[in-house]
């Protein structure tokens, strides 16, 4: 008797789970169709922007996964284009410096991505360049300098494990560094004491001109006209 009755109560038990698996299932999928913009039941999310996980994969996820891995192969690619560019760059450490046609040429035999890895090169501090863009050709004699020496950014150049910033800085022995470049820019804007060298002189108004002029001085004994009369004023 008591072993049908267990027979029972773990039929039932396990029927139990069952239910409550499915339902929590159902929910699960209630939840994503509701982020989904293609489905019936979407609402549109509302995000806070000071929150930790702001703009980073659901944590344990493969999207998160593959950022991982996509942040150590950005990171091994900007630190290789760090290296082609001290093997065919000019002037001294730390601020060496090289034309970005030159680097372009050298650099589509490696990879297409050279102007994708020089902005995030840029954005950690590792090089340095004028405009926010770099075109083929049109930019050809541009510089690409070098802010650290290539000993420095193998150091200190990591890989972050979060999507959201593939690279990070890690210094251990942070010291004041000169950011100065070794060779200044060929289009570098002039300053502001060089262009007001170069500014001419204003000119005098043509107001002050004339009142100079002693052809348009008016004389004080000279006659003055009538003031027009009434019938004038309505012909």
């Amino acid at each position: 008797m008591n072993r049908i009755l267990a027979q029972k109560a773990a039929r039932k038990g396990s029927l139990m789970d069952s239910v409550n698996k499915f339902n929590a299932m159902a929910e699960q999928t209630d939840a994503s169709l509701k982020k989904n913009p293609y489905s019936d039941t979407y609402s549109v999310q509302q995000f806070d922007k000071e929150a930790i996980d702001y703009g980073r994969p659901p944590t344990g996820s493969r999207t998160e996964a593959r950022g991982i891995k996509a942040s150590v192969h950005v990171c091994n690619e900007v630190l290789y284009l760090c290296e082609v560019i001290s093997q065919n760059a000019s002037g001294e450490e730390p601020h060496k410096y090289i034309e970005f046609g030159k680097l372009f040429y050298i650099y589509s035999f490696i990879s297409d991505k050279l102007v994708g890895m020089l902005l995030r090169a840029r954005k950690y501090g590792l090089v340095d360049f004028e405009g926010e863009m770099l075109y083929q050709r049109q930019d050809d004699k541009k510089l690409i300098t070098m802010q650290m020496s290539l000993a420095e950014i193998r150091e200190c150049l990591k890989p972050s494990g979060d999507p959201k910033n593939c690279i990070q800085i890690v210094r251990k022995n942070p010291t004041s560094t000169d950011s100065t470049p070794a060779q200044p820019k060929s289009n570098a804007k002039p300053t502001q004491a060089e262009s007001a060298e170069k500014k001419p002189a204003s000119k005098k108004s043509t107001n002050s001109n004339l009142s100079n002029n002693p052809h348009m001085k008016k004389d004080a004994n000279a006659p003055k006209a009538p003031p027009p009369s009434f019938c004038s004023q309505y012909i």
